[in-house]
C-alpha cells in the first residue's frame, strides 16, 4: 500500500505586533483623583443613578483643564 501523503499547511502570514503605550502627563490627573471628582459630581446631582459615565468625562475634562 502506498504512503499517504497530506497536503502541508502553510501560516498565513503574520502581522507584527503593535505595543500600544499609554503615555501619561505630568499635568494628567490620576485615577483617583478623577474618581474622586466624579464622585462629587455624583453627589451634586443628588446620588441619581445613570449618569457615572458623564460624571466621569466630565471629572476628567474638568481635571485636565485646572490642574
Amino acid at each position: 500500500m502506498p504512503k499517504q501523503t497530506t497536503a502541508r499547511r502553510t501560516a498565513a502570514p503574520r502581522k507584527p505586533r503593535t505595543n500600544v503605550v499609554l503615555l501619561r502627563s505630568a499635568a494628567s490627573p490620576s485615577h483617583a483623583e478623577i474618581a474622586r471628582r466624579a464622585f462629587e459630581l455624583y453627589l451634586a446631582r443628588g446620588g441619581t443613578h445613570g449618569a457615572d459615565l458623564n460624571d466621569w468625562l466630565r471629572a476628567e475634562h474638568e481635571l485636565a483643564q485646572h490642574p
